[in-house]
């Protein structure tokens, strides 16, 4: 009996040990790793604030190729969700979110574990400026591990590990951007890229909705995402239209003239144009009423009409665009705005399209 009794003592002594151990244990951590990009903070941003793009540098999203994704809101934008399903038990499941966007600074995640193990940990990536073509980029996650599990904090050096494979993204995200080919805002490449980027961002909006949830209309005032689109289609044909024929008009000849009537910069005509707090009225003709019920057949007449504005602008030069002053109804623009308000005009009503989907009636499939 003694001797019963004393491997008791000694295997309650060895359960309680760690246990014990485990209140004095740390129970948060934090990884962070940084790389220094030979680009400019501007184009670094507009790249690692779409979440999609790290399916192309995070180490994680390539350890699977058979890893199912999927996607819900508009990426850039905050509120986007990917999320990602495996079968390996080193990848598992689970969602990472856009919490919050510093134009320009910082970028907040909150990335939700649910296989093999359920977690939430935050995360964030920060630029900065070293010098005019130089960009800082850090990229960091954030844990905490309940009481006794933190215990593992002792035997496991988690800003080894996990600092590894941060520093793998980062080093192949340095490898992307400086790859890339500069694109200055203003250049015929600017105007292009945008108007692609915005197509793209459509897509990922509507690609996966029913028909159900194309027709749903939060109140008889407000329109569905069907309705939205066949607007966006409608107007960017009117739109488009509309600057060819002012583009027939003689140029403005001198600096001076054209800077007197300049009024927005193309990031304030931008920002005006996708600025939901002010809004009104489109006229009868431009109201969708509702035709799409596939996002494919919009998406394909949307493309069908872009294709005329990317053949006008590669076979027009940036100078002849600037050019010409264009009367608008909120003020002049050059040529090349107006090109950008075709984009711009698409941005917003996306912007609009995911308002439909945050509603709390709007239709689950």
């Amino acid at each position: 009996m003694k001797i019963l009794k004393a491997i008791l003592i000694v295997l309650v002594v060895l359960i309680a040990l760690p246990l014990i151990a485990a209140v004095f244990v740390k129970k948060d951590y934090a990884v962070e790793r940084e790389v220094t990009v030979d680009k400019p903070v501007k184009e670094v941003f507009e790249y690692v604030k779409y979440l999609k793009n790290q399916d192309d540098y995070s180490k994680w999203a390539s350890m699977d190729p058979d890893m199912e994704t999927s996607y819900s809101g508009t990426d850039g934008t905050e509120g986007f969700v990917s999320a990602w399903s495996s079968t390996r038990d080193d990848v598992g499941s689970g969602e990472q979110e856009i919490v919050k966007i510093t134009e320009g600074e910082r970028i907040d995640y909150e990335l939700r574990f649910f296989e093999p193990f359920e977690s939430v940990s935050p995360a964030y990536m920060t630029t900065g400026a070293v010098s005019d073509g130089q960009t800082r980029v850090a990229w960091g996650i954030e844990g905490h591990m309940n009481y006794p599990m933190n215990l593992m904090l002792l035997f496991m050096d988690f800003d080894s590990i996990m600092g590894a494979d941060l520093q793998t993204g980062l080093d192949r995200l340095e490898e992307i951007l400086e790859s890339r080919k500069s694109v200055a805002p203003g250049s015929k490449e600017y105007l292009l890229g945008y108007l692609q980027q915005t197509v793209d961002t459509l897509k990922g909006s509507v690609s996966a909705l029913s028909e159900t949830q194309l027709q749903f209309s939060p109140a008889k005032d407000r329109w569905s995402v069907s309705q939205c689109l066949e607007h966006i289609v409608i107007t960017e044909n009117m739109l488009f239209g509309m600057v060819l024929e002012q583009l027939k008009k003689p140029v403005v000849s001198g600096e001076e003239e054209k800077d007197e009537t300049m009024k927005l910069s193309d990031e304030e005509l931008i920002a005006a144009i996708k600025d939901r707090s002010q809004k009104a009225e489109a006229p009868a003709e431009l109201q969708g009423e509702g035709k799409y019920n596939s996002p494919g057949d919009a998406i394909r007449d949307l493309e069908a009409g872009r294709k005329a504005v990317q053949d006008y602008i590669e076979n027009t030069s940036v100078e002849a665009l600037r050019d010409h002053i264009l009367e608008f109804p909120f003020g002049k623009v050059d040529g090349y705005q107006a090109l950008l308000f075709v984009p711009a005009h698409t941005a917003r009503h996306t912007l609009q399209i995911e308002e439909v989907k945050a509603d709390p009636g709007f239709p689950e499939d």
